[in-house]
């Protein structure tokens, strides 16, 4: 079967692109089938990475229906292990303003991929697509920076996801699905509020629509002086959120990844040595593990 990765930050700039390119190229080293998806809307660029300048085909050809399948767009890099690449595109006000219809028709040709791994690189921020994307996998992954202020929008971001997990576990023409879609919410405490006002049990409703949301977290170009109170922080989640933020791993704040990327060349092929790349290796055979208890469970005993 196919597992789906997505992989958001709270902000741009955190290097989720780089993490998400590297993963997609570890995984595929592992001999799985992998294909890496940019959906960075507006601001992809994870063909660059690999040395892919100017893709022959794009996202766009396929919501623009010059294609009929997400396959018909992907390329597929022989000299990477066979890692499979939808290069994702900004040019037109079409792909940047998806409808509804479209981004479903999106997301159902993604699922039907014949890959063992899709690697969903979404866009930075809290917009809807970033959100859905995100939210729309078997495996969530959040890429951060210890500074205070990617903390604090890696923690709106996941504030966020939370509430529009929260919202999509009601149907929308139940009554507390209508209630709730009259309003915008900035905390999930008013969520579960207004829910449990409208129809009793609603509360208990939430809690198990989160019981199985777990995204993964990853700190980038994390540094010995960084002063991020991982502890701290996932406390504050689970107190506010009401969900655990297991962590994947760190990645040492690193000269060779700038230079990778100016080789256009992940940095685990470039510099393999690196520490930075030694840390993605370590995150990757964590995720591999992952994909497999997820399979494990999956498969009909």
């Amino acid at each position: 079967m196919t597992v789906t990765i997505s992989i958001g930050s709270g902000k741009g700039g955190t290097g989720k692109t780089t993490v998400s390119a590297n993963l997609a190229l570890l995984l595929a080293r592992t001999g799985r089938k992998v294909c890496l998806v940019d959906l960075d809307i507006g601001g992809a660029d994870a063909h660059i990475l690999f040395g892919l300048f100017e893709p022959k085909k794009t996202l766009t050809d396929f919501l623009t229906r010059k294609v009929n399948t997400i396959a018909a767009v992907a390329h597929t890099f022989y000299s990477f292990n066979g890692l499979q690449l939808v290069p994702g595109t900004g040019d037109t006000l079409q792909t940047a303003n998806m409808t509804y219809q479209e981004k479903q028709r999106l997301l159902r040709a993604l699922a039907k991929l014949e890959v063992d791994v899709v690697l969903i690189d979404t866009g930075a921020g809290t917009s809807y697509h970033a959100l859905d994307f995100f939210m729309h996998s078997d495996i969530q992954i959040c890429v951060t920076q210890p500074d205070p202020t990617s903390i604090m929008d890696f923690y709106t971001f996941l504030q966020l996801a939370t509430i529009r997990k929260v919202l999509g576990s009601f149907l929308s023409q139940s009554e507390v699905g209508v209630t709730l879609k009259r309003h915008n919410f900035k905390t999930l405490s008013e969520v579960i509020e207004l829910a449990e006002k409208t129809q009793e049990g609603a509360k208990e409703k939430v809690q198990q629509a989160l019981k199985y949301f777990h995204p993964l977290l990853i700190i980038n170009r994390d540094t010995p002086n960084s002063g991020v109170n991982k502890t701290k922080l996932k406390k504050m989640i689970a107190k506010y959120l009401g969900i655990d933020v297991p962590e994947l791993g760190e990645i040492p704040d690193d000269t060779h990844i700038n230079q990778a990327l100016k080789a256009y060349m992940p940095v685990t092929e470039l510099y393999p040595s690196a520490p930075s790349s030694i840390a993605l290796q370590k995150i990757a055979v964590k995720v591999d593990q992952i994909v497999d208890l997820f399979n494990n469970h999956s498969s009909p005993q």
